[in-house]
């Protein structure tokens, strides 16, 4: 089958996409601990609990979603199919974690369980669509580099003006319909909004994106790996093994930090309507580091884009704990550090798998290059699980009620767990970076480029 053409359109179309999702995932990660516990009334240790359970099924999940994904056969594309199937799911899911069941559910628990379906509706989801979204890359790009760079550039770029958009709006829309229907519908009304953009712009995606991932029928025929063989293409690969370490310690301290931020401005200051400026503040300089991004790959190469973005986090987290009591001014700017430095490296991350993938599949024979996308989710899963139950944890030590008395103790320990406690976790991913990834830009380009160069010769034959 010829090689389709990738157009400027699929590239803007593929950063849509995931850029609305996650300006619709924005809600409940900025908000969905504070809505279970302010608004469907459950306690801070439930909450931490439930979400160890329910991250640590979703896991479970994560370490099988490639090998599906491998040995799925569906009509539609080995890809594009699931980001097919997957939409509703998305969508349903994250509406039900922010539906308010309190008039219908008298338990704590009960209402617990509503929100882990939609949490688990979502973010089972996502491990298939992160995964075949991320394999869809090199299905667009094949072995150019730079168009790799381009898409997840043009996406990290994307998802910045989509998250000026959505910090600028989010918490007003929350705010506005709640003073209609009600504080708890103003976040189901908001996530519905959202939501809605993302499955527009994720349903044209998938159709343009089709012609790059034909039938199987269309394919070149090969030997599908056995789970075994897969699983020993992944724990064999030494720089994958350190890149999921990296990245899964790094991932628990961006979920403590981001997942307890709403309480500094809701109950520390008193002053929540300052969350929309330091969310929009954010935004824009996230959207300016994203611009940047380019630049500091050719001048860096994406190992130090990694360090110089995991660094600056680190040091902003531990500037919040040191001088956040002193001013808001002083939280909201390290914020806009974080989310800028942040962005320095998550616009290459899928590349840094790929990259890894593409190692192995050379330095092995045995192309496993899906699983080597699906383990991206892996160290997100893991941060997720542990960084997530840590903010319910850490909120609980803090000694945080629904409203409640703020006293000095607490205020202490909550600075501790929003900005000492994650810049802990960074500082440490970012020394392994230093000293434990070695893939350097030239060798993955080698790589990539052999690989290529061995599928055209297999289809040859």
């Amino acid at each position: 089958m010829a090689k389709q053409k990738l157009t400027k359109l699929d590239i803007n179309l593929y950063a849509l996409a995931q850029g609305t999702l996650t300006m619709a995932f924005t809600i409940q990660t900025l908000y969905l601990t504070l809505f279970m516990t302010d608004y469907l009334g459950i306690s801070a240790a439930l909450v931490g609990s439930s979400m160890l359970v329910v991250k640590t099924f979703d896991f479970i999940i994560s370490l099988v979603a490639g090998m599906i994904i491998e040995k799925a056969n569906f009509k539609h594309g080995k890809y594009v199919s699931w980001l097919r199937m997957l939409t509703a799911t998305l969508f349903f899911g994250m509406l039900i974690q922010m539906f308010d069941t309190t008039p219908y559910i008298g338990s704590q628990l009960g209402r617990t369980v509503i929100v882990c379906i939609g949490y688990c509706m979502f973010h089972g989801s996502m491990n298939f669509n992160a995964t075949a979204r991320g394999a869809m890359i090199p299905q667009m790009c094949g072995a150019d580099m730079e168009a790799r760079k381009m898409i997840t550039t043009r996406q990290a770029q994307v998802g910045a003006v989509v998250s000026i958009l959505g910090s600028a709006v989010i918490l007003p829309v929350i705010t506005f319909t709640g003073g209609i229907f009600g504080e708890a519908k103003g976040y189901f009304i908001a996530s519905l909004l959202f939501s809605t953009i993302f499955l527009f712009f994720n349903i044209v995606f998938v159709k343009r994106a089709s012609r790059f991932d034909p039938p199987d029928a269309q394919r070149a025929q090969k030997k599908v790996p056995t789970v075994g063989e897969m699983v020993k293409s992944i724990i064999t690969n030494k720089q994958m093994i350190i890149l999921v370490a990296i990245f899964s310690i790094f991932t628990i301290g961006t979920q403590i930090f981001v997942g307890v931020t709403a309480y500094y401005f809701r109950v520390v200051t008193g002053r929540f309507e300052m969350m929309t400026v330091a969310l929009t503040a954010r935004s824009i300089v996230a959207f300016l580091a994203s611009l940047c991004v380019p630049a500091i790959g050719r001048k860096f190469g994406k190992k130090g884009a990694m360090v110089i973005g995991m660094s600056l986090y680190g040091i902003s987290a531990l500037g919040t704990w040191l001088l956040g009591l002193k001013s808001m001014w002083f939280v909201i700017v390290f914020m806009c550090t974080a989310q800028g430095a942040q962005y320095i490296y998550t616009s290459l991350r899928t590349n840094y798998f790929l990259d890894c993938g593409e190692y192995g599949y050379y330095t092995t024979g045995q192309d496993n290059r899906t699983m080597a996308v699906s383990i991206m989710n892996l160290p997100t899963k893991i941060g997720f699980a542990i960084g997530g139950s840590l903010v319910g944890y850490g909120l609980a030590w803090a000694g945080y009620e629904a409203n409640m008395v703020v006293t000095e103790t607490f205020v202490t320990r909550y600075m501790m767990v929003l900005g000492l406690f994650p810049a802990i976790f960074m500082l440490i991913a970012a020394a392994l970076s230093v000293f434990g990834y070695k893939l350097t830009d030239a060798e993955a380009k080698k790589y990539a480029e052999a690989n290529e160069a061995r599928e055209k010769e297999m289809a040859a034959k």
